[in-house]
């Protein structure tokens, strides 16, 4: 009988970045190592006792920052620091500490990896107290413009998705050699040469020829119907897909009017590889794992709403390296897309390239290794042994 080794991954439920990224990295190390593993994923805000304000804030999260963005950017801005963190950080050692101690009693992980900002102190607070020398990691989901609380100083090693995140994790004095440069992690299954758009796309009852263009929702994003109604006004053929994203009044609003071009309107899907290998432009919002998913598939970006401070990163590396477009208007979305497809695509082809270039279509399975190796050794590694 194998005695498999333990991965406890620590994620919470504020907005799909923090969940997708844990189930990514579960994903991969099954597909690495299926009979070696067993990945447990943890909310120690749900899944253990917690203080109802910790509760209500991820509860509360969608609508809180839909309705107070100005409030969200001054305290995101004004807590920026490694003094405004090191408060937060003793907060949430008081009280995540009881949870995530029985936490790591119960599952006895011989690797553990975090992904949400405010999970670093209290476990580290928690290693130290049980004198454990058990690898505990933490994965950076945003591009750009990170909270200087990520990078506390107890995990052994940190996962980020750009020089300019690395660089400010030196900034908060973690040592270069602690941080590895990996990309968000998204499932391998949104790496583009997996899949057969044409195939995949006359599976889903769609036009294998025609531009396709895919519009992802959430709750906390607004106008897409604007932006399909612009899209009325073209004069070349092509096909929409919309995913709502369990936005009901999106989806609502879309699959109950009668349009001028098809389309295909889906409120929440479990195959978004799949839908994303259909498409040939992305339209969305300007979250970390959204877009690293559209990067790993390939895919020109249009970011149409952006979170104010958190999110102003993600809509800079996607700008900087001509990856997409950021627009703040419908009046500049249609003349985006006739650029792209003119001259035969040619454009189009240009910015896929881009985002090829900086997607990491396999990131999570960089990680999972890097985490297996961790678990064997019982050290603290960067660099998967091969």
């Amino acid at each position: 009988m194998i005695n498999k080794k333990r991965l406890l991954i620590l994620t919470s439920d504020t907005g799909l970045g923090h969940r997708s990224a844990a189930n990514a990295i579960a994903h991969a190390m099954e597909e690495l190592h299926p009979f070696e593993v067993n990945s447990t994923i943890v909310n120690p805000v749900f899944d253990q006792p917690s203080p109802a304000f910790l509760r209500k804030t991820q509860k509360d999260y969608d609508k809180n920052v839909t309705k107070n963005q100005d409030f969200y950017r001054f305290s995101y801005e004004i807590s920026d620091s490694r003094w405004a963190a090191s408060m937060v950080e003793s907060t949430m050692v008081l009280a995540l500490y009881r949870g995530l101690s029985h936490i790591f009693a119960d599952i006895k992980p011989d690797v553990i990896l975090n992904t949400n900002l405010l999970f670093n102190a209290p476990m580290g607070s928690v290693l130290r107290a049980c004198h454990s020398d058990i690898p505990f990691y933490t994965v950076v989901t945003d591009m750009g413009d990170v909270h200087s609380i990520w990078f506390n100083s107890q995990p052994d090693g940190f996962f980020v998705a750009s020089e300019d995140v690395k660089a400010k994790g030196e900034t908060c004095c973690i040592p270069s050699e602690k941080i590895k440069i990996t990309g968000i992690p998204v499932d391998p299954s949104f790496d583009a040469a997996r899949h057969n758009q044409k195939l995949e796309r006359q599976a889903l009852g769609m036009d294998s020829t025609l531009p396709t263009f895919l519009f992802v929702g959430s709750p906390r994003i607004f106008g897409i119907t604007e932006y399909l109604k612009e899209l009325e006004k073209a004069s070349f053929p092509f096909q929409v897909v919309v995913i709502a994203g369990g936005n009901e009044a999106l989806f609502n609003e879309v699959s109950g009017r009668k349009w001028n071009f098809p389309i295909h309107v889906r409120d929440f899907v479990r195959d978004m590889p799949t839908w994303m290998a259909c498409a040939d432009v992305l339209v969305t919002k300007a979250g970390g794992l959204i877009i690293s998913e559209g990067l790993a598939a390939g895919l020109p970006i249009i970011l149409i709403d952006h979170l104010p401070g958190q999110e102003d990163g993600n809509v800079r590396f996607v700008l900087d390296n001509q990856a997409g477009f950021c627009i703040n208007s419908k009046d500049q979305f249609l003349p985006i897309i006739q650029s792209w497809l003119a001259d035969d695509r040619n454009l189009l082809r240009q910015v896929s390239s881009n985002a090829v270039r900086i997607g990491h279509p396999h990131a999570a399975l960089d990680i999972a290794e890097t985490l297996w190796q961790a678990s064997l050794q019982k050290t603290p590694v960067l660099e998967p042994v091969l």
